[in-house]
């Protein structure tokens, strides 16, 4: 029996113009009212969760920044985690490259160094502006930073990914949430590792669960349960890793519904 659904956001849950369909809104406050708990999981900050959630009038368990925080549906925090600072500003000198949109992120605030279209473009996806500090890498210390990402093109980004992977292979975990996105985290750091945190929390089993996604940062919780579906837009590695492949988080949901209904029997 299904008790929980866990769904990414971007590509996922949340569409490009930052908006939840209709259909899919509806499925999740369905599965509410017959008793599952459903949570939130993404490389976004807890307080864009938040406005998400405002546009569909719930509440969720949250997991943020690919799993450096967690939190409960009643606001407690049972997970943090972020770079020592000197990880942070070795790897921020490392990274820092005209090719890319760097962005360093805290708990509730991203930073870059500098403004371009490029960081104009990016804003737009955002809920909270993007604060431009020339000399934000010298207060990596101050920030605490939980995530930097890079944006660019995509071969720029896989290679990084690759030279990256190798270079600080004992001190970052590294995840592309997107094909244009490259999201350096803490060592250790996944959806599904926080997702094992809220699962302890709650009482729950990996079996319990569900989770919807559609990028490689999303294969970690896929591989916690056996009840995993990737969106039909995925790229095929991601879809792979996933037991069901569906068009939309409602189609997910009703699956899982009608498969609790069953078990009810």
């Amino acid at each position: 029996m299904i008790k929980m659904i866990v769904s990414d956001l971007d590509g996922t849950l949340l569409r490009e113009d930052n908006t939840v369909k209709q259909e899919d809104a509806k499925a999740l406050q369905q599965a509410v009212q017959e008793g599952l708990q459903i949570s939130i999981a993404t490389g976004r900050m807890d307080i864009e969760i938040n406005e998400v959630l405002k546009s569909i009038g719930q509440q969720f368990h949250r997991i943020s920044q690919n799993g450096a925080f967690a939190s409960t549906i009643d606001n407690r925090s049972i997970f943090s985690r972020t770079f020592t600072t000197e990880v942070a500003e070795d790897i921020y000198q490392r990274v820092l490259n005209p090719k890319f949109v760097t962005i360093v992120c805290s708990y509730d605030t991203n930073y870059t160094h500098e403004h371009n279209e490029y960081v104009e473009g990016v804003q737009q996806r955002m809920f909270h502006p993007i604060i431009i500090d020339p000399e934000i890498g010298s207060k990596l210390s101050v920030i605490k930073p939980s995530k930097i990402t890079l944006i660019g093109f995509e071969n720029d980004i896989i290679e990084s990914y690759k030279r990256l992977s190798t270079e600080f292979k004992d001190e970052v975990d590294l995840f592309i949430s997107e094909k244009h996105v490259l999201d350096i985290m803490p060592k250790q750091i996944s959806k599904g590792n926080a997702i094992t945190k809220l699962l302890n929390e709650l009482s729950l089993k990996p079996e319990e669960i569900a989770c919807i996604g559609d990028s490689y940062n999303d294969i970690p919780m896929f591989r916690l349960t056996p009840n995993s579906f990737a969106m039909a837009t995925a790229h095929e590695d991601v879809k792979k890793e996933a037991r069901y492949v569906v068009d939309s988080v409602a189609d997910a949901v009703h699956m899982i519904l009608k498969e609790n209904s069953k078990q009810r029997v």
